[in-house]
């Protein structure tokens, strides 16, 4: 296998460094879309594209046609997911996609998802989360707490909706807080809480660097290079936890 970096930001630097020191071969780093439409990719390539929303849909859609395999780590297009779909199907590739490929966020993940199924049976615990970033971070809420969030809102029946935006008024019962704040350096920490009158319940993951994230990329290229179809970090998951 070789992979293809699409975006050379922080991310795509830091993929780089962690496949030079797996010894994976990369074939090529494009940064820009005239370079994309140029170049041809081989069989045994999978293009990693961790770019910006603007440019991501664009990006997926010229990778696809050239029937290179995809992981995408970029956030924010979500809501073109149904045309990501049929790109996919259209062109017969294999494509994951996840908020955050780390392999502690996913654990994380599946720690909230049993905890929330728990809560879901103790209608006197309230639910609310936060996350800290760094200050050059340019989404907010980040793409890891709203997944956060949204598996709280798949586990437990009785919370509808989440607020992510600054709140002057009553909470409604059906309601998750996720916050966020932006300061300094700050990698990527997110915490739950599970708050009733007698005491309250916190799990939290704090990233001590973005290697995880290229790792778990990385891990993802290899899992997909011969896959067809349209795969989350969930697909990936779930084929760890039960091997």
């Amino acid at each position: 296998m070789k992979i293809a970096i699409i975006g050379y930001g922080k991310m795509g630097q830091m993929i780089e460094k962690e496949a030079v020191k797996l010894q994976i071969p990369i074939s090529k780093i494009i940064n820009n879309k005239h370079e994309l439409l140029s170049y041809n990719f081989g069989k045994d390539e999978v293009a990693i594209e961790f770019t910006e929303p603007s440019a991501c849909l664009e990006n997926i859609e010229i990778i696809s046609l050239k029937g290179t395999p995809i992981v995408c780590g970029t956030t924010g297009w979500y809501g073109d997911i149904q045309k990501v779909q049929k790109l996919i199907t259209d062109n017969n590739i294999g494509f994951i996609y996840a908020s955050n490929f780390a392999i502690g966020v996913n654990i994380f993940w599946e720690i909230i998802k049993k905890a929330s199924l728990v809560m879901d049976k103790f209608d006197e615990y309230d639910v609310m989360g936060h996350e800290i970033h760094h200050n050059k971070k340019k989404d907010s809420p980040s793409g890891t707490a709203l997944t956060t969030a949204q598996i709280m809102i798949d586990n437990i029946t009785r919370k509808k909706q989440i607020i992510t935006e600054r709140v002057d008024r009553e909470m409604k019962p059906d309601e998750i807080h996720f916050s966020s704040s932006r300061c300094g350096s700050v990698i990527g920490k997110h915490e739950v809480i599970f708050d009733s009158n007698e005491d309250f319940i916190k799990i939290s993951h704090d990233s001590k660097g973005r290697s995880s994230f290229a790792k778990g990329a990385l891990n993802c290229a290899k899992w997909i290079k011969n896959k067809k179809g349209f795969y989350t970090i969930e697909s990936y998951m779930e084929e760890l936890l039960n091997a």
